[in-house]
């Protein structure tokens, strides 16, 4: 009788050992849970944000329609380059809206010259900071997802010929043969480039002011 009462009292505390155990295992489990429910969810965000970023950054994009310039003649009167151009650009197929005040616009030429500016002046006249809207009646700086909108393109000027106005290659102008590339990066960081080359020679009936198409 005795032995059988000392079976079944080992027989218990290995019952609580087990259960124990179990409970250890189980609160082990819900923590771990715990953790791979809150690493789920971080990740699940993390690729949302980053998932409506790239969505962003393809679908927020620039065309170049066209781009042109105003001939200049040295002091024979010959015709010796451009002292201004101006580039029209639209909103690319898709592309949400784009404030060119909110944009970085970039000039390189193939001689080493550069300049970079901050957004778009809308003042009546070219100022330091080197470009301006053709249109000064624009009712914003945005370009504008409805394509009936008036503001469904925009016509950037820039101005050579004078030091103030920011762009300053040699002689106020981009001679004859110039290259000449514009990189547009948008506040989602893509980035539109156009280049041109100036006709060399350029068309001999031609007189100053005169403008030419460049792409």
């Amino acid at each position: 009788m005795f032995e059988t009462l000392t079976e079944t009292k080992e027989r218990g505390q290995v019952g609580i050992g087990t259960l124990i155990v179990f409970i250890a295992l189980v609160l082990v489990a819900a923590i771990a849970a715990g953790v791979l429910i809150n690493t789920a969810g971080f990740l699940q965000t993390q690729a949302q944000a980053t998932g409506e970023e790239s969505t962003e950054q393809v679908s927020t994009n620039l065309v170049y329609l066209s781009t042109t310039g105003e001939v200049v003649e040295d002091g024979t009167g010959s015709l010796v380059g451009i002292d201004q151009f101006e580039t029209t650009v639209q909103l690319g197929p898709g592309s949400s809206a784009i404030d060119l005040n909110d944009t970085t616009i970039s000039v390189f030429t193939d001689d080493g010259e550069s300049e970079e500016f901050d957004g778009v002046d809308e003042g009546d006249s070219l100022t330091d900071d080197g470009i301006e809207f053709d249109d000064t009646d624009r009712d914003s700086s945005v370009l504008s997802t409805d394509a009936t909108d008036d503001d469904a393109t925009a016509t950037i000027v820039f101005g050579l010929d004078d030091a103030s106005d920011g762009i300053n290659p040699e002689d106020d102008r981009f001679d004859e043969g110039t290259t000449v590339d514009i990189v547009i990066t948008t506040a989602e960081g893509t980035q539109a480039e156009n280049s041109f080359i100036i006709e060399d020679p350029l068309d001999p009936q031609l007189d100053d002011e005169d403008e030419i198409r460049l792409d």
